[in-house]
């Protein structure tokens, strides 16, 4: 099933019906302030790299004139790889007539389209699809020229693609999310020997959404470390911590009437346009 993502240098000029993925700029001229994603609350959040210096905070790199060019790729791509090994392939943002030079330079450093980093092409022409298809995530195929506002519209065609799925949690947050966590088992009841197992497999596990710009409740964040996917590296020393936290925690089972219970405090709730056709991008009369 495709879904519809859209882009601009202005997020107010992002319409909300239709949108799946809003798309905004974490470098570059164009970049979003935080708060503007909270506009897109209940809609998913895709990064754009315009300067190629924050690969382990963006899941696309722009590739065009005034952004990063084909060489700067290779090496985003190996960082971004190497940040978030086992994750979906970092994406590549350009226009067809750089996917030659792209594949060339990608090439010779030993990556390969689809394994080691996807698509996102440009067309702005009303072109839906490319041939090849290989390694293509996503189809910016309409221009404000089509889409009638200050916004570009792309089409996903990967469904395995999630933006916001391998950020990751630092310390710090891994342990309070947990912790906010079990302290909302706690009330609900669960033996001291469930709850660790929890943590277990909390730790162990690919904690998803980024802090700052999701909505996780207490719950929540119990369950999102149960069904987050794929292990994260070198947590073997956190996973000692938590440990050791749970085993300090007063015993599960639940208090009687009026009496305190542990307090599990919420998270807080919780990008321009990358210019198609390789060509600098616009001010102005276009959305980024």
């Amino acid at each position: 099933m495709t879904r519809i993502m859209r882009d601009s240098d202005r997020p107010a000029d992002i319409p909300i019906r239709g949108t799946d993925i809003a798309a905004g700029y974490v470098t570059g001229p164009g970049k979003w302030p935080a708060k503007a994603y909270q506009r897109f609350r209940r809609i998913e959040h895709a990064r754009i790299d315009c300067r190629g210096t924050k690969p382990e905070k963006a899941e696309i790199l722009d590739v065009e004139e005034g952004c990063s060019d084909v060489h700067k790729a290779v090496t985003w791509v190996k960082k971004r790889k190497a940040a978030f090994p086992g994750a979906y392939p970092p994406i590549v943002y350009c226009n067809r007539s750089t996917l030659t030079p792209l594949f060339q330079a990608m090439r010779a450093a030993g990556l390969h389209v689809k394994k080691d980093f996807r698509l996102w092409v440009t067309t702005l022409d009303g072109t839906k699809k490319i041939s090849p298809m290989r390694g293509v995530t996503a189809v910016q195929y309409a221009g404000e020229d089509i889409t009638g506002g200050h916004y570009d519209e792309s089409i996903v065609y990967d469904d395995n693609w999630h933006p916001g799925d391998d950020m990751p949690y630092t310390k710090k947050e891994i342990l309070d999310l947990v912790k906010k966590g079990v302290a909302a088992q706690l009330k609900a009841g669960p033996t001291k020997r469930e709850i660790l197992d929890l943590v277990k497999k909390g730790v162990a596990a690919k904690l998803s959404a980024p802090i700052g710009t999701s909505s996780i409740t207490p719950a929540q964040g119990a369950k999102a470390a149960v069904d987050a996917q794929d292990a994260l590296a070198g947590l073997a020393q956190q996973l000692a911590d938590l440990t050791a936290l749970v085993k300090a925690l007063p015993a599960a089972t639940p208090p009687p009437d009026g009496t305190k219970t542990p307090a599990g405090r919420g998270t807080e709730p919780g990008a321009g346009t990358p210019d198609g056709a390789g060509t600098a991008p616009r001010r102005g009369g276009r959305s980024g």
